[in-house]
């Protein structure tokens, strides 16, 4: 079974680098700048509805104070979470990157040998999408549609084996939804920014 899996695993990689090879602008593209996207994206909303929500804007200090509570309690503080999670697994669990060990796939994109398991690409962005879900169902699925367009693109470009991104996927969201469900049951207004 375990086999089965790592074969799977090794298929949908090769199969996803040699349509990367063909469309090498796209993978680079999205390998690694929509990850930019997604944090410009989440922090331009952020200061939208923290702006919304302090109209008229008569005290720019309750503003500006109001921005940082929201912006550390809905992204910094997950994300950094998930972020510390995810190097402290792929430091004990560490997984070799397809293009350095598999002959057949290409690296379209520069990157290090290091371990890739979990993708913390992955595990970022989808904690950021999952945390905006909470006020923001709509742009929320733009965030993980784009988030899933990187995964797919990190795959093409031999960086990560599907695995990766699918565990980079679960452990950012899952985070996600914990964080915000605890902070939600202990009355934090700042994750309802509707």
């Amino acid at each position: 079974m375990n086999n089965l899996f790592f074969n799977v695993d090794k298929s949908i990689s090769r199969v996803l680098n040699e349509w990367g090879a063909r469309e090498i602008f796209l993978v680079k593209i999205f390998s690694e700048y929509l990850v930019f996207v997604v944090i410009a994206v989440s922090l331009a909303w952020l200061a939208y509805r923290v702006y919304q929500r302090n109209q008229p804007l008569v005290d720019v200090k309750h503003f500006v104070k109001d921005l940082f509570l929201c912006g550390m309690t809905l992204l910094v503080i997950p994300v950094g979470v998930a972020t510390v999670i995810s190097e402290v697994i792929s430091r004990f669990y560490v997984r070799q990157r397809p293009f350095a060990v598999m002959r057949d796939i290409k690296l379209l994109v520069p990157h290090s040998s290091d371990g890739g398991m979990p993708s913390h690409h992955m595990v970022f962005m989808s904690t950021v999408a999952f945390m905006v879900y909470n006020s923001n169902q709509r742009l929320s699925l733009i965030l993980i549609a784009l988030s899933l367009m990187s995964g797919i693109a990190r795959i093409s470009a031999g960086i990560h084996y599907p695995s990766d991104v699918l565990a980079g996927a679960l452990l950012g969201s899952g985070l996600a939804i914990t964080y915000a469900r605890t902070m939600l049951k202990s009355g934090n207004n700042h994750l309802a920014l509707k």
